[in-house]
């Protein structure tokens, strides 16, 4: 069975992340990744998947993540993230058709980051989304 090195890709929002957690993993992994529908204006057109990426700290450049299990995801990103969940192989290859570098797996949040995505947030969001 081959084995992804090097997780590589980029793609909506920036929060701070510290390090870039590069893995080896198998190409059918399960990735939990922070994503949110997201709603077109034409009713008619199916909803797609905003992913969502932390920046480096260097340079605010944003940073696809990933995470190998769902209590990481929510350890770094707040209960109340929404997520995906897909193999390694299928968002890597993802990112790369979007023109994005690098994945990060498993990245430490900075300190004092606060989640994106509150129970509000998602209130909101919903109520923006039916109008």
């Amino acid at each position: 069975m081959s084995r992804i090195s090097e997780l590589s890709s980029e793609a909506g929002r920036s929060r701070a992340a510290e390090g870039t957690g590069q893995a080896d993993l198998a190409p059918d992994t399960r990735l939990y990744v922070p994503a949110h529908p997201r709603y077109h204006a034409d009713p008619e057109q199916a909803p797609g998947v905003g992913f969502e990426f932390l920046a480096r700290p260097q340079t605010g450049e944003p940073v696809p993540v990933a995470f190998t299990t769902l209590d990481a995801l929510v350890a770094a990103l707040g209960e109340s993230q929404p997520w995906i969940a897909m193999p390694a192989e299928a968002f890597v290859e993802l990112m790369r058709r979007n023109g994005l570098a690098r994945v990060a797996v498993d990245p430490a949040v900075a300190p004092g980051t606060e989640p994106y995505w509150t129970p509000e947030n998602i209130r909101a969001y919903t109520e923006a989304v039916r109008r």
